[in-house]
């Protein structure tokens, strides 16, 4: 009985082989102040993808332990782990692939709720904290992600830095530890150009909230392809509706300042 429910369990978590292979994983790699939650609106009305907001990224934690656990069995190989005998009984276990599988199992049980796990087909999040990965483990940490989420793909988006950097919670923090911080960003969007070209999206703020109707468009519909194969009419009419929501973290806040702004020109 117990093994029956555990098995279960283990299902409703992670995702069958077959789904697996169907499954896309999209991440929005970007900073602050970037436009990155209208974008996370923008890919969410794509059909069969779910793109979920920050997490403070604690996939790094789960690198640093990965790499601690996988390097502790590593040393102690030798250790005859496979006898009861040993001190390090059970180290043979642990294994890059093992581990992969139940950091992906545990991420996509924060990612998907269960009513979606069998209809998403591309899953992810946007993230501003990338600046958290040290240099020297950039290369380390990406081979370790896409251990857990294969075949990656990355939108990489930007916005002024002098606009991004004056603007919401920027203003509170040391200038230079904030443009500190999206030049990191920026290495780390440099380093994916350069070693995964035929999977990233370059995105800009600028173009896509832009006066320029057609560029405008251009991207939205480079960004549907680039997710989910093509783009049409409909879905690029839902995807430019999204741009007249406001997004972030406080939107009726923006709606009541953006009112109040209105209200002051009128007086002017």
């Amino acid at each position: 009985m117990l093994g029956r429910i555990r098995a279960r369990v283990a299902r409703r978590i992670s995702p069958t082989p077959q789904a697996q292979a169907r499954r896309t994983f999209v991440f929005v790699v970007t900073y602050g102040r970037s436009g990155s939650t209208l974008l996370q609106g923008v890919l969410n009305v794509l059909p069969q993808t779910i793109i979920r907001g920050e997490n403070g990224l604690y996939a790094l934690e789960l690198f640093q332990a990965h790499r601690r656990a996988t390097g502790f069995a590593a040393a102690h190989a030798s250790h005859r782990p496979r006898k009861v005998q040993s001190a390090f009984y059970g180290a043979h276990l642990v294994t890059d692939q093992r581990l992969a599988v139940q950091e992906r199992s545990l991420m996509l049980a924060m990612l998907l709720p269960r009513n979606a796990r069998r209809r998403a087909r591309r899953v992810g999040f946007k993230e501003v904290a990338w600046h958290r990965i040290p240099a020297e483990d950039t290369e380390a940490f990406f081979d370790w992600f896409e251990l857990v989420f294969p075949e990656a793909r990355y939108v990489l988006n930007t916005r002024k830095i002098e606009d991004a950097v004056t603007s919401g919670f920027w203003r509170s923090r040391d200038p230079e530890e904030a443009l500190a911080a999206m030049h990191r960003v920026i290495e780390i969007q440099d380093y994916l150009r350069s070693t995964r070209p035929e999977r990233v999206l370059e995105t800009r703020y600028e173009v896509i909230t832009g006066e320029d109707a057609e560029a405008s468009a251009r991207a939205l519909g480079d960004l549907a392809t680039f997710v989910t194969g093509g783009c049409d009419d409909a879905l690029l009419e839902r995807m430019r509706e999204v741009l007249d929501v406001r997004h972030g973290p406080d939107p009726a806040a923006m709606r009541r300042r953006k009112k109040k702004r209105r209200g002051a020109a009128s007086h002017g």
